[in-house]
């Protein structure tokens, strides 16, 4: 009887640990259930976020993978929608720095802008869509930008800058796929458009990389032959670079014409002179009237620090005009002049036309004379500077109340080479942002973004020559002999203790 007692005493207590158990499992799996939904749940905002936000972290010292102000501004003023469509899967921009560093851009476009739809295509394996397109060659990984009519095609090699290695290999310098990408948005949504003429006949110069970087910053460019083709109001800049034949009366009157815009003004020509032109009677005498006189002869500098790698002929100009030079990102980057041919003002001011010089050579540049002979010294030079290098010549129309209410613009430059592609492409240089700065001013174009390449590399030391020099006696002089003294003074103090 003590037995069957006992037993029954027991049996609730094991009914209650039974119960606790089965609880505790349940609470178990329940948890288990809640931890698993709210990893997935964590992970999804998580993909998301990054998807829109962007969760990586940019460590750059120039913040290289993001976009900057200029283009989250373009971005939030969007009154269009724009369409980006890459011609290759994301997978094409791998295997180098800088196609990862223009695919993280190009993605955080829409992220700013409802507006902005991105799309990677593999047309290779989508025949319709090059057929919407007859008129354009595509490549793989070129970006068209397209809002309503308006397309523009970005190729892939435009998104860098490039330079050549000490082994003559062309290289990535530096990206600019943000200004590429920015550019074409503003091109494809604005109304205004610059027109610009590049004047050809009577031998003039071919610049690609100037023309280049008026295309990137969406001028449409065309080239007008002067003795053939009508240079209409459509127009907004001609250019006219370094003719080694005379120009027309013919020609020249088409020129006053273009500048006099039936009285209503509003254009600018650019003119650049180089040191292989022969004697232009006509066009000098053109340039005169405007107060403009071109000399004879090639400047060159006396004081290394001003020169480009010791190169007399090839003089950095000095800011004169403050109008353009603090507008530059870094107002100390030089404008380099090469193989330039001094310029005299003949006046300041008459009638209605002012000149104003915007770079000059300085006080130690002098002049070699065109017929100078091969034992030509520096000291036998009769012209001395400074000189202007390049000028802004305007012509004012007046308001009765005094005030101008139009301008066109005559801009001479000393030199066509600073056109060329190693002064426009060196970012050591301030060349090709201060013409762009300068023409954008002169056309009076509102629609324009100002936006620095981004270099993945280490920073470049920026020094002039003359402190190339003092450095290079610190680093392999005065250095090693200040830490040898202080080696030998070490070295008596501790003897003689």
């Amino acid at each position: 009887m003590m037995q069957v007692h006992v037993e029954e005493a027991h049996r609730p207590m094991e009914s209650e640990t039974s119960a606790q158990s089965r609880q505790r499992k349940v609470l178990f799996w329940a948890w288990l259930i809640l931890w698993v939904a709210g990893v997935f749940l964590v992970n999804v905002v998580a993909l998301q976020l990054g998807e829109r936000l962007g969760l990586s972290l940019d460590l750059t010292a120039n913040a290289a993978y993001k976009v900057g102000e200029e283009t989250k501004a373009v971005l939030r003023n969007l009154q269009k929608d724009v369409h980006i469509y890459v011609l290759g899967t994301p997978d094409r921009f791998q295997g180098s720095a800088y196609l990862v560093q223009a695919q993280r851009i190009m993605d955080q476009y829409p992220r700013y802008s409802n507006r902005v739809r991105l799309t990677y295509v593999d047309y290779v394996l989508d025949p319709t869509f090059t057929s919407r397109y007859p008129n354009l060659n595509l490549s793989q990984g070129d970006i068209l930008v397209e809002c309503g009519e308006r397309l523009k095609q970005v190729r892939l090699a435009d998104l860098f800058n490039y330079t050549y290695t000490p082994a003559g290999v062309l290289a990535v310098e530096s990206s600019r796929a943000e200004e590429a990408l920015t550019s074409a948005i503003l091109y494809v949504t604005s109304e205004d458009h610059v027109r610009v003429a590049i004047l050809k006949g009577n031998g003039t110069a071919d610049k690609p990389a100037f023309t280049s970087l008026l295309t990137d910053n969406n001028y449409e460019v065309a080239e007008v032959n002067l003795s053939l083709d009508e240079l209409d109001s459509s127009y907004d800049l001609a250019v006219l670079l370094a003719p080694q034949v005379d120009l027309s009366e013919e020609a020249l009157r088409k020129l006053d014409a273009f500048l006099d815009n039936n009285g209503a003004y509003g254009k600018t020509l650019l003119y650049t002179a180089d040191v292989t032109q022969p004697p232009l009677p006509n066009l000098e005498m053109f340039l005169k009237e405007w107060g403009i006189i071109v000399g004879d002869g090639a400047v060159f500098e006396t004081t290394a620090s001003r020169t480009y790698r010791y190169q007399p002929y090839y003089p950095a100009a000095e800011y004169v005009s403050e109008t353009y030079r603090d507008k530059l990102r870094d107002p100390s980057s030089p404008v380099l002049m090469p193989l330039a041919r001094p310029l005299e003002l003949a006046f300041k001011a008459r009638d209605r036309i002012t000149n104003e010089v915007l770079l000059q050579f300085s006080a130690t540049s002098a002049v070699r004379p065109s017929d100078a002979g091969q034992d030509f010294s520096p000291s036998q030079a009769k012209q001395r500077g400074p000189f202007p290098s390049l000028v802004l010549s305007s012509k004012r129309l007046y308001s009765s109340t005094g005030f101008t209410q139009a301008r066109s613009n005559l801009v001479v430059s000393a030199s066509s080479a600073m056109l060329d592609e190693f002064s426009i492409q060196n970012t050591s240089l301030a060349n090709s942002e201060y013409l762009i700065k300068m023409l954008n001013d002169l056309c009076e174009r509102k629609d324009v973004v100002s936006i620095p390449p981004k270099s993945l590399a280490g920073k470049a030391l920026s020094i002039s020559t003359a402190q190339a020099s003092i450095l290079g006696i610190l680093l392999a002089a005065v250095l090693p002999l200040a830490i040898l003294a202080a080696g030998i003074v070490i070295w008596l103090v501790r003897r003689y203790q």
